[in-house]
């Protein structure tokens, strides 16, 4: 089991004038804390518009910025908006970041399936899947080839150019795709890349997916896989706290769980999770648990560090390969978040590391 670390750089109202240039600068202290407690992965969303709950809205210039800050863990996008960019500038992006990084970026990918995000940018959702892999395509070729030869899609044109800087990891960086629906497994798997999944599932009602996901990455048409390689890797991102007292990791864990999951009064938060039945469908699967049940289920990640384990556990019986912890999220505080990294480092990580 390998362990990651995500955020959105969640702001909660109410605001001062630095708080939010204080969330990016706590984010880059809690990512370099993760490095040195033994986290492999750093994963970043891309979101625009969705005011508290996700201003990561240039998850690139961030990811530059940590680069500078860690040496070994692996930087993931997670995931770039596809559809939402020129091919031409994700290629460079990745790339710049590989090439900052020392060759650790990690390439993970998704259509986007907010409106609000998507028509805000000036594209149209319903094109958002054949846009993506006409982009994805492209950037592949452009990672290949020393001068990109061109691309002819139903979307674009794109003409013969160097494509620069060049990425350091040949053919190209290990590619990802974000699955807020658990039948984007057995795809990822078809494709052969890795899949980040979510814990608003349990274990047991995510099992079947992963092992689709397996059969389909290890036992599929390898001619079908976009890379030039498998990613065979599936992970998922775990809202929640670790603390010293069992009963007081567990509140807060799930407070910022059910916070995230739409239990706030956000402006933005009536039109989220658009792919999973809506808010109200996703809250509401949250909300008719209490916290211990959530906590049971391994929806929610919270309490001390053996409990925290024994969450893991059933993760990793279902067979997952990474565990992505989501702790800075709602209203937990910064501090918090810096000791939930410590003790998942001193007591967690190495239970897991043989």
């Amino acid at each position: 089991m390998k362990f990651g670390l995500m955020t959105q750089i969640q702001m909660p109202r109410p605001w001062t004038e630095t708080t939010e240039r204080q969330a990016y600068w706590n984010g880059l202290d809690q990512a370099a804390a993760a490095e040195a407690a033994g986290f492999k992965y750093f994963w970043i969303t891309e979101q625009h518009f969705f005011i508290e709950i996700g201003h990561c809205a240039n998850p690139d210039m961030f990811l530059a910025a940590l680069s500078q800050r860690t040496r070994t863990m692996r930087l993931g996008f997670g995931v770039i908006l596809l559809p939402c960019h020129n091919p031409f500038m994700v290629a460079e992006r990745v790339a710049t970041l590989d090439v900052l990084s020392n060759g650790r970026a990690e390439f993970g990918t998704g259509r986007g399936t907010s409106p609000y995000v998507v028509e805000g940018l000036g594209f149209k959702v319903e094109d958002g899947r054949e846009v993506g892999r006409e982009v994805l395509e492209a950037v592949l070729q452009m990672f290949e080839h020393e001068k990109f030869p061109g691309y002819k899609g139903k979307h674009f044109n794109l003409p013969a150019r160097y494509v620069i800087p060049r990425p350091i990891q040949r053919p190209h960086p290990p590619l990802w795709v974000a699955a807020s629906n658990l039948e984007t497994y057995a795809h990822a798997g078809r494709q052969g890349m890795g899949v980040i999944g979510v814990t608003r599932n349990t274990p047991a009602e995510t099992k079947p997916f992963i092992d689709a996901y397996r059969q389909a990455i290890r036992s599929g048409d390898r001619s079908q896989f976009v890379g030039k390689f498998a990613n065979d890797c599936n992970g998922v991102f775990a809202i929640g706290c670790v603390h010293d007292d069992d009963r007081v990791g567990r509140d807060i864990g799930c407070a910022a769980a059910r916070w995230y999951y739409g239990d706030n009064d956000a402006e933005i938060n009536s039109i989220r999770f658009t792919s999973g039945g809506g808010v109200n469908k996703v809250a509401d699967k949250v909300g008719r648990r209490s916290n211990d049940e959530l906590i049971e289920d391994a929806m929610a990640i919270g309490g001390n560090p053996d409990t925290v384990c024994r969450q893991v556990e059933k993760w990793a019986a279902a067979g997952l390969d990474q565990m992505v912890f989501f702790l800075q999220a709602g209203r937990t505080s910064h501090e918090r978040v810096m000791r939930s990294i410590e003790l998942i480092g001193e007591k967690i990580i190495p239970r897991f590391s043989g």
